[in-house]
């Protein structure tokens, strides 16, 4: 095998063509800090940003900070995912629950998820309460959209083979219409937990910086013009959202895997 095809099988290679772009900032950040392009207080040498991540105090600050981050992920997840589930069945199984809900549901979706900062500080202070329900609201929205589409998207000749084997209406919802809207509700809470996550790390962003999170750590390292913790920081939330966006792509493909193969 030839160097040129070898070259060209490199370069038709999907991941290869995704590393270009980061690979040409990494140059012109290398350029940029060499020839003192730019300021210190905009971007550091690699040597500095390497020396922060080396340290322990500063390694242990950002671990902290990341788990605390998950702490509320989880927490806000646990409320906004099953109230959104329950919401979503109710509005796909009943018309009348959802000509109730679905008006007022539809009207708050069309808020923007930071236009609810100012009024929840006001009800729950900037505490962690306040940022765990700012996850719940972010995680509960795609899942009451995915559950009522994937309830509704239903074939109507499962919900009839159910109706002529008489099933009950909790056997048809168990063994028919949750199995029919499962893909859409998997992949629905793949999207919550993507949103909780930018919401978690908004929330310290923008709800105060002392109760902790990666967030607030990030935010006091601008405060104290320390740029290479900074950087460091935003690397870390970056890696963390890429990882967790390629595990949970995993997810589908795992469970409905079978589809590929009929």
């Amino acid at each position: 095998m030839s160097a040129a095809s070898v070259l060209g099988a490199v370069w038709r290679s999907r991941h290869f063509r995704g590393m270009v772009p980061p690979a040409i900032l990494l140059v012109l950040w290398w350029q940029a800090t060499t020839h003192e392009w730019v300021s210190s207080l905009v971007l550091v040498p690699f040597g500095q940003l390497f020396d922060a991540a080396r340290d322990p105090a500063i390694f242990s600050s950002l671990a902290e900070g990341l788990l605390s981050t998950f702490a509320r992920l989880i927490q806000g997840c646990a409320i906004g995912i099953p109230a959104g589930l329950a919401l979503g069945i109710g509005m796909g199984l009943s018309h009348v629950f959802d000509r109730v809900m679905g008006p007022s549901f539809h009207a708050i979706r069309q808020v923007a998820i930071l236009a609810w900062i100012p009024l929840l500080t006001v009800w729950f202070g900037t505490g962690d309460l306040c940022k765990i329900v700012f996850v719940a609201i972010a995680a509960s929205k795609p899942v009451v959209m995915g559950t009522f589409e994937g309830i509704r998207s239903t074939p109507a000749q499962l919900v009839e083979v159910g109706r002529v084997l008489m099933f009950s209406r909790a056997r048809l919802l168990r063994y028919v219409v949750l199995p029919s809207a499962a893909p859409s509700i998997v992949t629905a809470l793949q999207l919550s937990l993507i949103y909780s996550w930018f919401a978690a790390i908004g929330a310290e962003y923008v709800i105060g910086v002392m109760s902790g999170g990666i967030g607030s750590v990030v935010m006091g390292a601008q405060e104290h013009f320390r740029t290479d913790i900074v950087l460091l920081g935003v690397s870390l939330i970056a890696f963390t959202g890429i990882t967790m966006n390629k595990a949970l792509r995993r997810i589908p493909r795992y469970l409905f895997r079978w589809r590929g193969q009929g």
